[in-house]
């Protein structure tokens, strides 16, 4: 149970109105207020009898034992849990200031009673500047992190094998093929139907493998000896003569060309 402690210091008489800080509407309610955070601005919450109010702070957040203080206590029926704190007036004329200290910052509220035309606050929620610099760092650390993987990822293209045979019906030839001992590349610049590409395995047997485009490109997510082009009744026989079965180290730890795998830190 948070302790609110009286604060007859702090009287509005010593609040100047340039330093307060009228939220608006997050959205289309009206009574649903918002307003950017800063230690140093004091923020009017407009109250009308029976009407409760919530004060929202940042999840996470926390009121410190003794953290909050109000000038005229009597005046208002106040309760607090973890990121939240709930008023209801509880005089006629409970016009005070409330004072909240957590374990991330510190709020000056000026409790008023709402005036015809203005909105009464039934809801407060801050946008929180602080945390999204903290974010936006941290989002371009990983952005940076990303980079550099993908940087070691281009470099796992090399050596390039591009030393392929082709037997069959030409029509369904790639106008290039290569590997990167990774993955396997077939090109077609052509606006032709394009065959299915599959892996013809040691035993005689074929597989339809795993694959995705790369504009005019056929990347396929593996390296073998052999594969077959099939389209309709139409075969093409394609001999990977440079075909090593260690392949090579990949960096990047991901099986998609261009992209990496990262670890979720603990």
């Amino acid at each position: 149970m948070k302790r609110w402690i009286p604060v007859a210091a702090l009287t509005l008489a010593a609040i100047p109105a340039a330093a307060r800080v009228i939220p608006g509407a997050c959205g289309f309610e009206s009574h649903i207020q918002c307003a950017v955070y800063d230690p140093n601005e004091i923020y009017e919450v407009a109250t009308t009898p029976g009407k409760a109010i919530m004060l929202q702070l940042e999840p996470g957040e926390t009121i410190e034992d003794d953290g909050a203080g109000m000038g005229d206590g009597k005046a208002w029926n106040v309760s607090a849990n973890k990121n939240w704190i709930l008023l209801k007036r509880a005089a006629q004329r409970p016009d005070t200031n409330l004072m909240v200290v957590t374990n991330r910052r510190t709020y000056t509220f000026d409790l008023v009673t709402a005036t015809r035309g203005t909105p009464a606050t039934w809801v407060l929620k801050f946008d929180y500047p602080d945390t999204r610099a903290r974010t936006a760092a941290e989002d371009a650390r990983k952005r940076a992190q990303v980079l550099a993987m993908t940087r070691i990822g281009a470099s796992t293209s090399k050596p390039r094998n591009a030393d392929y045979q082709m037997r069959g019906n030409t029509e369904l030839a790639p106008t290039a093929a290569w590997d990167d001992g990774t993955f396997t590349y077939f090109r077609y610049a052509t606006a032709r139907e394009l065959p299915r590409i599959y892996v013809k395995r040691a035993d005689g047997s074929e597989a339809l493998p795993a694959y995705h485009m790369e504009a005019d490109t056929i990347v396929v997510h593996e390296v073998a000896r052999e594969f077959l082009a099939r389209l309709g009744n139409s075969v093409l026989g394609i001999r990977n003569d440079g075909y090593s079965p260690e392949g090579h180290y990949n960096a990047a730890g991901t099986t998609a060309p261009g992209t990496v795998r990262l670890t979720k830190e603990h």
